[in-house]
């Protein structure tokens, strides 16, 4: 026997593997947490799969959800699948072999390492919290958006703020290391979340306005964000077919009305625009975006339904500009 089994047998080590009836993503967990049992010299034994009214799926080791859930609430399909990495980080918590912590740099657990924080669940909390004036040079950015569909130049910013002796390159560096924006090494914006500087599948018009969104979820809580009805128009990346939606008095309709999205991340940890942009898309149907997932092995993901993938994009922007 290895000395993880040892803690095994002695009742030290237990898996929980939670989901609700017919979930399409309880294979990928099941397989996740096999692996990492076995890469651990742990038996299966110590697993018990539970059925019930749970996100789904959710995996507990020793009661506490590898993912820094709770593993209770409604049954729901779950945004964050659990990964192989933070279920080992688990597992060898529980035989001691690892400090019962797993973030990154600065103290943060990374963010873009998994759906359901692929795209910074918590960015109206990092916006909140910058300064005055970085608060000012977001929303200078944000609105110049909204009202030109391109980018801002320093004058443009300057013009939309009250600090005249502000760095507006510093500035865009501090929003950065937020993650509220992206630039590149010579300073140029290339993503201000939810736009884009540059062509992508997705576009958003609205009034007199089009212009690019970074990805799927983006598009949607943009015209939560401004306020406004706009119109979707991008394309299923397995297929090339067209997906297009409306949304109007906040209320969206899809059309084909069987699209979903697919919310997916690489894994690695590092900025927005690098690890979860291009992978979160349109498509439509759910068998397109199985389709798709299954050649894409090497992502986390995870697809939403309509409302899902609405109220997530709304919730993430809609307070940027409130």
């Amino acid at each position: 026997m290895t000395a993880a089994a040892d803690h095994a047998a002695e009742g030290r080590v237990a898996a929980e593997l939670r989901s609700v009836p017919d979930c399409p993503n309880l294979a990928p967990a099941r397989h996740e947490l096999r692996t990492a049992l076995a890469d651990l010299g742990l038996p299966l034994a110590v697993v018990t799969e539970v059925v019930g009214d749970y996100p789904s799926p959710s995996i507990l080791i020793n009661g506490v959800d590898v993912m820094g859930g709770i593993g209770e609430g409604s049954a729901a399909c779950r945004l964050d699948l659990p990964t192989g990495e933070r279920i080992r980080v688990a597992l060898r918590q529980a035989i001691g072999a690892e400090p019962a912590t797993a973030v990154t740099e600065q103290g943060r657990v990374d963010c873009c390492a998994q759906p359901g924080n692929a795209i910074r669940t918590d960015r109206p909390r990092r916006a909140e919290q910058v300064s005055d004036s970085l608060r000012q040079v977001h929303r200078a950015i944000l609105r110049h958006f909204a009202a030109t569909g391109t980018a801002p130049t320093d004058a443009d910013i300057r013009a939309g703020i009250n600090a005249p002796d502000l760095d507006t390159a510093t500035a865009l560096r501090e929003l950065a290391r937020e993650d509220l924006v992206a630039v590149d090494n010579a300073g140029r914006l290339v993503a201000a979340y939810p736009f884009s500087p540059t062509p992508t599948p997705h576009v958003v018009s609205f009034g007199d306005v089009e212009v690019y969104a970074m990805c799927a979820i983006d598009a949607l809580g943009m015209p939560f964000m401004l306020g406004t009805d706009a119109t979707v128009t991008s394309a299923d990346p397995h297929t090339g077919e067209p997906v297009r939606v409306i949304i109007t008095n906040g209320a969206a309709m899809y059309q084909p009305a069987e699209a979903v999205i697919v919310y997916a991340a690489t894994g690695d940890s590092g900025r927005s625009v690098d690890t979860c942009c291009s992978t979160i898309n349109f498509f439509t149907s759910a068998s397109n975006a199985q389709a798709w997932i299954t050649t894409h092995p090497n992502l986390a993901a995870t697809v939403l339904d309509q409302d899902q993938a609405v109220t997530l994009g709304r919730d993430i922007f809609e307070p940027l500009l409130a």
